[in-house]
């Protein structure tokens, strides 16, 4: 046994959809493929500025082809894939052909998060005939000066149009892609959220999210105004148990706060997902989160990411 049967741990195992904390070691059950390490945007509360370039800004066809090849032979395992992490994925020129590949081989949700910029209608219909499974689309303000304060970069009336336009050729083209539209909770646009809240519900559906989230620290590597002292947390995090993140030059990090690398578990261009995931770096961390000294680890002190709660209607 690999995990006590803590109810803890037991509850842990229930959340990633296994019988047993020790059936995590077996594949990813959630992955995040940043295919493109850059974006057209530099909002307020993210941490683009502070990015250690990476060696390849843009996963190269060979390098996704092989995460391709190997996630096929866990297709039943897997949940989700997700093809976007730091940067803006629609800046990839082969996003809807790599969202196909995946449908292809029978992942059975595949998804992303985008500012909405460049979500033009040709991408669009591309994404639906690929057979995009869930999209989200981050839009913090009803008004044109909170967005772009916030937004910076982007432009206000074009990633309104295009979110628009993205719920209405969803429903044209009969798609049962489902669309998220998402609040990032700051003091620039607390004053917008109720009316925010009721104007993006009067134009999704019923199979269709609209919800508000808490900015968060990124593991305490930028100030957003975080508490003198960090809380105290022993519990768990879901993230290394079911979680992969691939960067676009391959390299794999702790998790998704994780942007800069500062705890390197893997090599994708030499090492295979399945290798990665039973090694030595994510065994540490699993134990040091099972046994309740997740502390231990500078990005983990404090970090609730995966346990906050989300405003929805």
């Amino acid at each position: 046994m690999l995990f006590s049967e803590t109810e803890t741990n037991k509850k842990l195992a229930q959340r990633i959809f296994l019988n047993s904390l020790d059936e995590c070691v077996h594949f990813p059950k959630y992955f995040e493929i940043e295919t493109v390490n850059a974006c057209n945007a530099r909002c307020v509360m993210c941490t683009v500025n502070a990015w250690d370039k990476k060696k390849n800004q843009v996963m190269s066809k060979d390098l996704f082809e092989k995460f391709v090849l190997e996630a096929a032979g866990y297709k039943d395992w897997i949940e989700t894939v997700c093809l976007s992490r730091d940067g803006e994925p629609t800046l990839d020129r082969h996003l809807s052909q790599r969202v196909k590949m995946l449908k292809d081989v029978g992942i059975r949700k595949v998804t992303f998060s985008t500012n909405g910029q460049l979500l033009v209608a040709n991408l669009v219909r591309d994404l639906i005939e690929a057979e995009l499974d869930d999209i989200m689309v981050s839009i913090d303000g009803l008004t044109k000066s909170t967005f772009e304060e916030i937004r910076r970069g982007l432009d206000f009336a074009s990633v309104v149009e295009n979110t628009k336009k993205l719920i209405h050729l969803r429903d044209k083209m009969q798609s049962a892609m489902t669309i998220r539209i998402r609040m990032v909770a700051n003091p620039l646009n607390l004053n917008e959220a109720d009316a925010w809240m009721d104007y993006w519900n009067q134009l999704t559906g019923e199979q269709d999210r609209v919800y508000i989230m808490p900015m968060h620290t990124w593991g305490n590597q930028i100030d957003l105004s975080a508490p003198a002292s960090l809380p105290s947390i022993i519990t768990p995090c879901v993230s290394p148990f079911s979680t992969m993140i691939i960067h676009a030059d391959g390299s794999v990090g702790l998790c998704g706060v994780d942007y800069s690398n500062k705890h390197l578990l893997g090599d994708f261009t030499r090492q295979s997902v399945k290798d990665i995931w039973q090694g030595e770096g994510f065994s540490r961390v699993r134990q040091l989160h099972a046994t309740g000294n997740r502390e231990e680890i500078d990005l983990c002190v404090g970090c609730d990411l995966w346990d906050r709660e989300y405003k929805e209607l």
